[in-house]
């Protein structure tokens, strides 16, 4: 995510020079240098976008290019803070200080000169080091790491999950009935949910046995390559076709000899060059095969669109009731290969979780009743994913079957599970390893949010625009483009939809517990973000975002970590919480950069008027700035305040009648909204005059 850190800060300097000229006298041409040195880092960046898998080396290179543009974010952002403490003073101040602001540019000079000295030492390192490896080591590794993970994720999800009645007879019903044109079905749902197991089970029942001629199963993979599976095809088609006992002699003899025929040709391929084989011939062979017969496919995990595109015309359609059975975690692969609405995948409800959770565990064998509340409590943190419950129940499965040893594990699920990567992380990993790269921030921002949280949608994709999370398209909305980038979330079975507008869009979204602790491992990994809970202490990692999910009181006594790297700051305690006067002023002095501010459900009276103070902020929107349920009275903001403030969001605060006034005057202002205002607010706001290019929503 290295990308949008440097894409934000080309932004953040592109700003600067156009609006900040003047004082910037001395210095521009550095600030525009380093804007082309970022610019050309940002290219490097773009390079190794285009691998899913990167070496060591490479690894190491994308790191020290995001921090090196967290270092000269640093940069700009102190001077940016200075010269907005020398636009509030008067002329007389200002005069008396242009000692210091001749300093302070000085300084800044000296510090942009050392991170292009920097930069440039990384892309002489990249040169150095990178110019010796070849390409085709990686594909030998993607393959190899392709073919283990596939491995791991049968053992799991094919041989360990069970159930699936009612799903099993849907889908069976869909294959075997309707009309005699070929038909595509498809599977939909999150990584670990056990669409596999379903399809293995559908594939392997006597009643889908008997109704097709042939069958064949082929694993599809995020990595694969079109002739590769259609030589998957023709060789599963060929170690397991049989003539059906109906068939007639005559038909049944021709059945043989195409059998012989095509066995040849099988044995031509395994000694062959394969790459010396072309498209169209794998898709004749494939067409000759499949002609005239009633066919059932499993094209397992497909990811891509355009793999079902390079495949599709090898598949006759021979009006014979032919069959083509897809499981994917993308909805988009669905709607591509199929007008047919795809079987989505539930969660096992809970009387399905205990009973799979149960038949691992016990293995048939009586259990005993003292330990089936604790067991039940076990479960629910699974949220009815049967991957977790599978590896969960393994591992109690070893465990003395007692209470003592079950308390243990309560509370602490999760972390059982993932530290088990080669079973659960890695499964649940593909998705984010195949997300495209303007999609990874936006998922790995869900980890901030409480567990098992609702998440209202229109303050996260106002989020997602204020952390420059959202590429520009056109002249469309930023937050219709974030919008998009959610349901793209949604489709790919990594966000679920929580609630419905009366509309029909989304109002509220959530995500499963494990994918939510992806995205901490995973942002922890890049200094995204770290949450702190009262069972961890902040590690010195300077994290750009910083997730508060204890007692502030609790946090400031156990961290005295240097925050002036945090752009987000966002307080989550489950609990309503008064910040006393001591807090207010470690908050105002620690965080004079942060940009994004949620301080959760704060029952203070007065916000103090200091909070202005923060130079950066995009969007007090009291759930980034807590005015949702908050029980303020009174709102102040001193002169020249929060200059950069673009949106607010003011929720279920019943007790303020009134704004600020300076609130409407300020230029970067785009958006107010006022969900459920007071009587007084409301009177307040059918007088109010909004400045041209800023929108009011009342709800």
């Amino acid at each position: 995510m290295a990308d949008s850190v440097v894409a934000f800060l080309l932004d953040h300097l592109s700003q600067l020079l156009a609006h900040e000229a003047k004082l910037l006298s001395g210095v521009e041409d550095r600030i525009r240098s380093l804007h082309n040195e970022l610019e050309m880092i940002n290219e490097i960046l773009k390079t190794f976008g285009r691998k899913k898998h990167k070496s060591e080396i490479e690894q190491t290179v994308v790191n020290q290019i995001r921090d090196v543009a967290y270092e000269a974010e640093d940069v700009v952002d102190t001077f940016i803070a200075n010269v907005a403490a020398h636009k509030k003073r008067s002329i007389l101040e200002r005069t008396l200080h242009v000692v210091n602001h001749a300093k302070l540019l000085r300084h800044l000079a000296e510090k942009i000169d050392k991170t292009k000295a920097t930069i440039n030492e990384i892309c002489q390192n990249r040169i150095k080091y990178l110019q010796f490896q070849e390409g085709e080591e990686y594909d030998r590794e993607d393959e190899e790491r392709v073919q283990s993970l596939h491995e791991r994720r049968r053992n799991v999800e094919e041989n360990e999950v069970v159930g699936f009645f009612r799903d099993s007879k849907q889908l069976i019903t869909r294959l075997v009935e309707g009309g005699s044109a070929r038909g595509v079905v498809s599977i939909i749902g999150m990584g670990g949910l056990g669409k596999t197991t379903l399809a293995r089970k559908v594939y392997n029942s006597n009643e889908v046995k008997q109704h097709f001629d042939v069958r064949a199963w082929v694993y599809a993979s995020n990595d694969c390559r079109a002739r590769e599976l259609m030589l998957g095809l023709l060789k599963h088609l060929m170690q397991s076709h049989k003539p059906r006992d109906s068939l007639s002699k005559d038909e049944a003899k021709e059945m043989r000899w195409k059998s012989k025929k095509h066995k040849e040709i099988i044995d031509k391929l395994e000694v062959a060059d394969i790459s010396s084989l072309s498209k169209d011939e794998m898709k004749g062979m494939l067409r000759e095969y499949l002609k005239k017969k009633r066919y059932l496919l499993v094209l397992d995990d497909l990811w891509k669109t355009q793999d079902w595109d390079e495949v599709k015309d090898a598949f006759p359609n021979d009006t014979r009731g032919s069959r083509i059975l897809i499981t994917s975690r993308l909805k988009e692969v669905a709607s591509h290969t199929s007008r047919d609405p795809p079987y989505l995948l539930p969660f096992l409800n809970e009387e399905e979780s205990w009973e799979l959770f149960s038949k691992k565990v016990f293995r048939g064998e009586e259990y005993p009743v003292d330990l089936v509340p604790l067991g039940k409590k076990l479960v629910e943190s699974c949220r009815g994913l049967p991957l977790s419950i599978v590896v969960l129940a393994g591992l109690l499965a070893n465990k003395e079957k007692s209470q003592r040893e079950w308390s243990k594990v309560v509370g602490h699920v999760n972390w059982y599970l993932t530290r088990d990567e080669t079973r659960v992380k890695d499964i649940l990993k593909l998705s984010y390893d195949n997300l495209p790269k303007r999609l990874k921030p936006c998922f790995v921002y869900f980890g901030i949010f409480l567990e098992d949280s609702e998440i209202p949608v229109r303050p996260l994709l106002e989020r997602w625009v204020a952390e420059g999370f959202i590429q520009e398209s056109g002249s469309r909305d930023p937050e219709d483009v974030a919008e998009d980038y959610l349901y793209e979330l949604i489709d790919r079975s990594l966000v679920q939809v929580a609630r419905l507008k009366v509309s029909g869009g989304v109002k509220k979204c959530r995500i499963h517990d494990l994918l939510r602790d992806l995205c901490i491992s995973e942002s922890e990994k890049d200094k995204v973000f770290e949450v702190c809970m009262d069972t961890n202490v902040l590690t010195p990692t300077k994290p750009r975002r910083l997730s508060i999910h204890c007692s502030i009181n609790h946090y400031i006594s156990s961290n005295n970590n240097n925050h002036s790297c945090v752009r987000s700051l966002f307080y989550l305690d489950n609990l309503s919480y008064k910040f006393s006067r001591s807090e207010w002023e470690w908050l105002f002095k620690g965080f004079k950069l942060v940009r994004v501010l949620d301080l959760g459900r704060n029952l203070c009276n007065t916000i103090p008027s200091n909070v202005g103070g923060f130079i950066h902020l995009r969007f007090p929107t009291l759930e980034v700035f807590q005015m949702k349920k908050l029980a303020v009275r009174k709102w102040t903001l001193g002169k020249g305040s929060m200059p950069r403030l673009q949106s607010l969001l003011i929720d279920k605060c019943h007790w303020l009648d009134d704004l600020p006034s300076e609130i409407w005057f300020l230029t970067s202002l785009r958006k107010v909204q006022i969900q459920q205002p007071s009587q007084g607010m409301a009177r307040m706001l059918r007088i109010v005059e909004v400045m041209d290019g800023c929108k009011l929503v009342v709800e």
